[in-house]
Parts: structure tokens; C-alpha cells; sequence
């Protein structure tokens, strides 16, 4: 048999996929052949990668190169290295290799494939990069420095700005691109490393690259430029960042990082105003242990030590229902209080809520009367209001349990809603005896 009929025998058993049969005739017949008369022939060392991955052995990829004497270099023939790249894909996804050996193995295979410069090989790298992220953010503690390591292997300039599309229940999803799903992870690592300087200039450098955003990623490289600022010292502009954030993203924590930046250069008024408003936002409370706890400092240093006690305390029985460690720094300002009272978990959050809803402003209650129903589906009603002499817009779900006798004529109270494009909407809020 010569070299000829033994690579175009495994060419046809490969055209037909029988992957399985193209491994035992070259494990058969191999050693009629000189080991440079098979390396030297490329498309049957491609032909065998591609079935050791068709067949799930793509973790033996590097065994098989080991015992040719395939180098992974500059001379490597692009035809081998996208069915290596394959392999090594399979391998990430399948968590063949752990995160030491990601780093290793990968670095020079993925800066070989950028140099290709080729639509199939640049699946390959795009592939191999969605998969090592999703491994970086698999578990609840993601490991910052394995994904600013995972991000070090790639040429950010070659990833693509192209988002690609799927459908779920018939609903059209668009993803980030690979470019922006880097700069998100990247500037995220740098953060949590406390690389401040260069998470501020990776997430700059996202905001002029990027056009195209999504799951809110502008605000949050703009929320961690603002937090950079505040770490390399300038609080100033982080805390006027942080506001121009919230305008369009109001979350509490934007609040809580506001009155803590507040807090840090003693505007114990701002940091107060900020903090209640964060603690009157949506969010579950337990999340909102480090909010707790520094409204309950501010409250120490206004001499309302009850007060703070009871945040204090709220803390320690949080942690200790959901079996969180417990701080010295929470120790110490209950003890330094000197106050040894009890109250049950429920009690406390009943007391503090009804302290902290005292801040909120007090809700105008108009009556008027149901002018005109437009609608009323399986979506709710919809319609309009009249009170002196106005008339405003409503919509009311079907979960409203009062929402079977909102009806033309009858007397209703509301309040009015400012919506963030200017206009006004009224919201329901019971019905007049």
C-alpha cells in the first residue's frame, strides 16, 4: 500500500463519517509508513484530528501530537491547526483541560489562529472565548484572575463587533458581541483585581469602541469608571458619574455607592438623603446588609443610637439566618453602643421600615371619577379619568383585586405619575365609597 492509497482510503471512510473506522485503519496500517512520510502529509494529519474529535476523543488531541512530533509553531499548516483549534474547543467546553492548563495550553494556538486572518479560523477563536468565559462566571465566586487571564489570550482588535441572533419561544434575542462580551468581563476582572487605573481606561476605551450595547453593559463601564475615579482619588467626579448613571439606570446600589461616596468625605447630609432613598428602592433586603449597616453608622454619629442599634442588630440576625460571617467591624459598633436589647427579626424590619418609608414623600391622593373605558381584555383596562376638569390616562393590570368594579361613573382615588418622557399618568389606588 502506498502513502497515496493509505491517506485517500482514510479520505473516502472520512466522507462517508465513519470516524470510528478511519481511526482503526490508520491505527492498523500507520506503521508501514516512515513518521515524516505522515506528518509531511497534511491532509491525512487533518483527517485523523477531525476524526479523534467526531469520535468525542478530542482529549487525547495532544497525546497524538505528542507522539508524531507535531509541533505547534509558525510552520504549522492552517488546514492542521483549525482541526487542533477544534479540539481545543471541545476540550474547554467539556472541561477536559482545568483552568491552569486553559492558560497554558491555549496561548500560542489561539495567537497562531488570529494570524490566519480567516472567517473559518476566527469561529474557531470565538467559540473557544464564549465557552472559557462561561467557565470563568460558572460558579457564585467568579474567579477574577482566571478571567483576566482567559481575556489576555485573545487579540481584543481582531474579535468581532457583529451580535448574533437566537430564538426563544418565538422571541428574537440579539447577543453581544464577542468584542463587547470581552471588554464586559475584562474590565469587570480588573476591577475586582483592583487594577483601578486600567479598569477605568479598558472601560473608556469600550464606551468610544462599542456602538452597540447590551444587558445595560454602557452603564455598568460607566459605573465602574465612576468607582475607578473614586479609587484613584477622585470622589468628586465618581459621585457626579454615579448621578448621571442613575438617571437612567435607578437601581439601589447606584443610590447605596452615591451616600457611601458622600459618606466618605463627611457629607453625612447627602450620604443620609441617598442612603434612605436606596433603602426605599426595590431590592431584597438581605442584599442590602452593607446598605443597612451604613445607615446605621450615620445614625451613630447623629447621636440616634437606638436607632442605629436596631440597624446594627438587623445586620448580625440577617447574616445569622442566612449563615454569613459575621464582621468585627458589625461587633464592635453594636457593642460600642452599649445597648442590650432584644427584638425579633420580624419586629426590627416592621420598626425600620416604617422608619425608613417616614422619609418618602407623602403620596397626593386626587379623587375623581372613571370617564371612559377603551379597553378591557385579559391584559386589564385601560382608559380615562376626570377630575377638575382634567382628564388623565390609566391602565390597570388584572391582578388588581378591585379591578372588576373599576367601571364608567364610578368614583375613584388616584395619584399621578410622572413618566421619564415627561408625561403624566394616573395610577388607581381604590375605589370611593
Amino acid at each position: 500500500m502506498t502513502l497515496y492509497e493509505f491517506s485517500k482510503q482514510i479520505l473516502d471512510l472520512k466522507k462517508q463519517q465513519k470516524y470510528t473506522q478511519v481511526l482503526q485503519f490508520f491505527k492498523e496500517n500507520k506503521n508501514y509508513f516512515q513518521i515524516e512520510e505522515i506528518i509531511n502529509n497534511k491532509w491525512l494529519i487533518s483527517d485523523i484530528i477531525t476524526s479523534l474529535r467526531k469520535t468525542n476523543q478530542s482529549r487525547f488531541i495532544d497525546k497524538f501530537l505528542q507522539d508524531f512530533n507535531i509541533q505547534i509553531d509558525d510552520n504549522m499548516e492552517e488546514l492542521i491547526l483549525n482541526a487542533y483549534g477544534w479540539c481545543l474547543y471541545d476540550n474547554v467546553k467539556n472541561k477536559i483541560y482545568n483552568k491552569y492548563q486553559i492558560i497554558q495550553i491555549l496561548q500560542y494556538p489561539l495567537y497562531l489562529l488570529s494570524k490566519i486572518d480567516t472567517e473559518y479560523s476566527y469561529m474557531i477563536i470565538s467559540n473557544i472565548l464564549r465557552e472559557g468565559l462561561k467557565i470563568a462566571k460558572e460558579h457564585q465566586n467568579q474567579d477574577y484572575k482566571f478571567t483576566d487571564d482567559f481575556c489576555n489570550l485573545f487579540d481584543k482588535n481582531i474579535l468581532s463587533l457583529e451580535c448574533s441572533s437566537f430564538e426563544i419561544n418565538g422571541k428574537i434575542t440579539e447577543q453581544a458581541s464577542d468584542k463587547e462580551k470581552w471588554y464586559s468581563e475584562k474590565s469587570k476582572a480588573l476591577f475586582e483585581l483592583k487594577n483601578f487605573q486600567e479598569c477605568y481606561n479598558i472601560s473608556e476605551e469600550a464606551l468610544h469602541i462599542i456602538d452597540n450595547f447590551h444587558n445595560n453593559n454602557n452603564l455598568w463601564f460607566a459605573r465602574r469608571i465612576a468607582l475607578s475615579k473614586k479609587e484613584l482619588g477622585n470622589i468628586e467626579e465618581a459621585i457626579n458619574d454615579l448621578k448621571e448613571i442613575y438617571k437612567k439606570k435607578k437601581d439601589w446600589f447606584i443610590q447605596k455607592e452615591i451616600a457611601e461616596l458622600y459618606f466618605e468625605i463627611n457629607d453625612i447630609d447627602n450620604a443620609f438623603k441617598n442612603a434612605v432613598s436606596a433603602i426605599n428602592n426595590k431590592g431584597k433586603l438581605e442584599f442590602k446588609i452593607g446598605l443597612i449597616f451604613l445607615i446605621g453608622k450615620m445614625l451613630k454619629i447623629k447621636n440616634e443610637q437606638d436607632l442605629a442599634y436596631q440597624h446594627f442588630l438587623l445586620v448580625k440576625k440577617i447574616r445569622e439566618e442566612n449563615q454569613w460571617k459575621i464582621p468585627d467591624e458589625l461587633i464592635n459598633e453594636i457593642n460600642s453602643l452599649n445597648i442590650n436589647k432584644e427584638y425579633e427579626t420580624k419586629q426590627l424590619i416592621r420598626n425600620l421600615k416604617n422608619y425608613w418609608t417616614s422619609f418618602l414623600p407623602k403620596k397626593e391622593i386626587k379623587q375623581g371619577k372613571i370617564k371612559k373605558i377603551l379597553h378591557d381584555n385579559e391584559r386589564g383596562k385601560n382608559g380615562f379619568i376626570s377630575c377638575d376638569g382634567e382628564e388623565y390616562y390609566f391602565t390597570i393590570p388584572t391582578h388588581i383585586n378591585f379591578i372588576d368594579k373599576i367601571q364608567e361613573n364610578i368614583k375613584i382615588g388616584f395619584e399621578i405619575i410622572k413618566l421619564p418622557d415627561g408625561k403624566q399618568r394616573a395610577k388607581i389606588l381604590k375605589i370611593m365609597d
